[in-house]
């Protein structure tokens, strides 16, 4: 420490009950949290996609403007939604061969001042990207059980006696 202190030594309990909570909530906030793109006629969005067999691609758009949204995957066209003003749109594309992706989409607006927001989230079919909150909560269980354990040890501690036997 900093100006020559001691402190104690972490308990394990501790640190599994810390690790566990940054986990799960980290992992939560990746995946209930999308960040939406903001689009005009001359700023675009491209993203790179691994995808699997059976993935679904859901899009959610909003038009200031009278837009006309232009969605490329992979290099071809998929769809092409023309948007009225004030206007909400939702696409789903369902992939069909596992490979990496580029998705592209763009707008074409009635003038340069019109602002599309899209909200892209992805389900996949494996739920691999899952697996962090069964490990998270194992982590948390065993930082709990272990806490159990450590308060018992101490406890245990204080209740020996010492005793002199005559002879």
């Amino acid at each position: 420490m900093s100006g020559g202190g001691t402190a104690p030594a972490m308990k394990m309990s501790d640190v599994f009950i810390l690790v566990s909570i940054s986990i799960l909530v980290g992992s939560l906030i990746m995946h209930s949290w999308p960040e939406p793109e903001y689009l005009s006629n001359d700023v675009s969005h491209s993203k790179n996609l691994s995808l699997s067999e059976g993935d679904k691609i859901n899009m959610q758009f909003s038009a200031s403007n009278a837009t006309t949204v232009t969605i490329s995957l992979g290099g071809e066209v998929v769809e092409e939604i023309v948007m009225a003003e004030n206007s909400e749109d939702d696409f789903v594309h369902e992939i069909k061969s596992s490979k990496d992706y580029n998705l592209v989409i763009s707008v074409n607006g009635e003038d340069n001042t019109s602002i599309t927001e899209v909200v892209i989230s992805i389900d996949r079919q494996s739920m691999l990207d899952k697996i962090v909150y069964p490990v998270g909560v194992l982590l948390l269980v065993f930082g709990l059980y272990k806490r159990k354990e450590e308060k018992e040890l101490e406890s245990s501690k204080e209740e020996i006696l010492d005793a002199e036997i005559d002879v």
